[in-house]
């Protein structure tokens, strides 16, 4: 566990690290940008809800995480219902369950839709009919829930179940989290903990930082990790609203703790301008890492 908190530490001396990276993490940054480079391409126009290109993405990050050895992907079919909708629209979330036997379950996630071609969400007024790839919103967050995934077996601590999901229908209500929620809840161990990601693709070198929002009934295990590492990580923890604009929403009002990681927003958002060109994929990378430290020191603290 030390080991593990000093590479975090180490990592976050931006200004001689980034270019000190070794195998494993190059290896892990062209996983990261293979995944990205997919789903925010202009072949899945925009990945709209209850689109064909977001069937294809769906079946992207099943195959993704089915090529991992003791893996077993399943799909979860929903429907749902705008009140401005006069039809019912169908769309699918991704899971993956990894049963350690544990008592209970930890939930890592990032939806995976956008916008398509932006329509009344975009905010590029001028751009509405163009494809907005959402790279960072949120094939960055996908990209690093598949990362996490695909090491659980190895770089987790066995205290907890883990259960990863890739949500859909997020832009236009958060109805693929709220769904799932309702479906997996009875099928698991309880689940202890939520782990959102959204936007976590644009870190910025010269000013490193990563928002993490929680809950108000976070525990004393999570909250004081972060701020044992939030001045030299540059961690910002807040105790914000902003967390029930995430997939967390429905988690949170069920009575489980949560947290949401972001690199924050940026002139990007909701525009065709989100490309992958502009993802700082080191960054992503080191979130896996502060993520699979965290996750593990939570799991090593389980009883206290």
């Amino acid at each position: 566990m030390l080991k593990q908190f000093l590479l975090v530490f180490l990592l976050i001396n931006f200004s001689s690290s980034w270019g000190q990276i070794n195998t494993e993490s190059i290896t892990q940054i062209e996983y990261l940008k293979s995944v990205v480079s997919y789903l925010a391409s202009d072949s899945l126009h925009g990945r709209a809800t209850s689109s064909s290109d977001e069937t294809l993405a769906a079946d992207f990050i099943f195959k993704s995480l089915k090529m991992n050895k003791g893996l077993k992907p399943k799909k979860h079919f929903f429907s749902f219902k705008k009140n401005d909708m006069s039809a019912t629209a169908h769309s699918q979330n991704v899971y993956c369950y990894v049963n350690n036997h544990a008592d209970s379950t930890i939930v890592i996630g990032a939806h995976y839709d956008h916008i398509g071609l932006g329509g009344e969400l975009s905010l590029a007024y001028s751009s509405k009919n163009k494809i907005h790839n959402g790279a960072d919103d949120n094939a960055s967050g996908v990209a690093l829930m598949l990362a996490l995934a695909r090491d659980a077996k190895i770089k987790f601590i066995k205290g907890y179940n883990y259960l990863f999901v890739a949500y859909s229908a997020h832009e236009i209500g958060l109805y693929g989290s709220t769904a799932f929620y309702s479906f997996i809840r009875s099928k698991v161990k309880p689940i202890a903990l939520m782990i959102n990601f959204d936007m976590v693709g644009r870190m910025d070198l010269d000013r490193p930082n990563v928002n993490v929002f929680v809950s108000t009934k976070t525990t004393s295990r999570a909250i004081n990790y972060f701020k044992t590492i939030q001045k030299p990580t540059k961690i910002s923890l807040n105790y914000d609203t902003k967390i029930f604009n995430t997939d967390c929403r429905v988690f949170e009002s069920n009575g489980i703790e949560s947290i949401s990681l972001t690199t924050g927003t940026h002139s990007d958002y909701h525009k065709p301008t989100d490309d992958e060109e502009k993802i700082n994929y080191q960054g992503i990378n080191f979130i896996c890492t502060l993520v699979t430290d965290f996750v593990n020191h939570f799991s090593a603290n389980l009883k206290k």
